[in-house]
């Protein structure tokens, strides 16, 4: 325990790519001209650090990661959709980034980037692409269960948790609202999905806590609340809590103890925190400076701690992580 205290680690950083320099990365015409991406590009510069996005988003995420005062980050792959055969539906998935891609990525920065591979439990060979996975040294893996059309409650599914709960692979999974990718079923989101998995013994992050803005609906967050309570292996991820849209549901998630102390720091860099969204709680001059720090990950940590949870968050997300691997 000693090596690690006071480390901290942010669980929730997206690893991009439109394979236009060999990643194998795709990127859907929608997603690539649509106004988010548009937005990101600018502010990260992508146009300027490199011809081609894969690189110039490398470059980008590298600078974020080594400029940050975290000692660590997991970054994050993204599986495909796939269809009833378990084959992969290219003009359903808008976002891919492959695991060998993301091995390779966080091999070359083994001392600040941590690996979470992405399966999606429904292709042919899930369980096979975990157990390579795994033998490369990943600890963790992502699902994506509204944008990747997966129902995690399927009995079907019941040995694929079986085996991450063999290996001790963290399962994260995107629960609540989601705003920046075509969703399939909101209603695979919800937290309760998650029974099957935990029943398993997996170790499970709900990335986002099930939040979402206010005028989502339905209120899937009172649902991970309750959850948090029945099972003692699961636990939240703060990843985009601290953009303006969620400002509401993050302050209900705050006020709840028990939740509070479940919860993992994420940023879900690139996409930025908003802290003058905050500026009501922080007052004027504190939101305003926090707005100004540069480094994107650095200042979504330092929201969080003007907020409470920032520090704690980020120490308990390295122990859950590092603490993991090294038992």
């Amino acid at each position: 325990m000693n090596g690690l205290a006071g480390k901290t680690l942010d669980i929730h950083v997206h690893l991009f790519g439109a394979g236009d320099a060999g990643s194998g990365c795709r990127l859907s015409k929608a997603t690539s001209g649509g106004q988010s991406f548009k937005h990101l590009a600018e502010q990260l510069r992508l146009r300027e650090r490199a011809k081609s996005i894969d690189q110039a988003y490398l470059l980008a995420l590298v600078e974020q990661v080594e400029e940050s005062t975290l000692d660590k980050a997991v970054v994050l792959a993204q599986d495909a959709v796939y269809d009833d055969r378990g084959k992969p539906d290219w003009e359903k998935t808008h976002f891919y980034v492959p695991n060998d891609y993301l091995l390779e990525v966080a091999a070359r920065h083994p001392a600040r980037m941590i690996p979470c591979v992405s399966i999606n439990p429904q292709r042919a060979d899930a369980i096979d692409e975990l157990d390579r996975c795994a033998a490369k040294g990943a600890r963790l893996l992502k699902i994506h269960p509204p944008t990747q059309g997966v129902d995690l409650s399927d009995r079907k599914r019941a040995a694929f948790f079986r085996r991450c709960a063999e290996l001790r692979v963290i399962v994260m999974v995107h629960t609540g609202h989601e705003h920046t990718a075509p969703v399939l079923d909101i209603g695979l989101a919800d937290p309760r999905k998650l029974e099957l998995a935990l029943d398993s013994g997996c170790t499970i992050v709900a990335c986002h806590c099930a939040t979402g803005w206010q005028t989502d609906s339905p209120d899937m967050l009172p649902g991970f609340l309750a959850m948090v309570r029945k099972y003692g292996n699961l636990w939240g991820d703060t990843a985009v809590l601290g953009s303006a849209g969620r400002t509401g549901d993050f302050q209900r998630l705050l006020a709840d103890e028990e939740a509070g102390a479940r919860l993992l720091h994420g940023s879900d860099f690139p996409f930025p925190a908003f802290p003058l969204a905050f500026e009501s709680l922080l007052g004027a001059a504190n939101a305003s400076r926090l707005q100004a720090i540069e480094n994107s990950m650095d200042q979504d940590l330092a929201l969080k701690e003007a907020l409470g949870i920032g520090l704690a968050s980020a120490e308990r997300a390295y122990r859950l992580v590092c603490g993991e691997a090294a038992r």
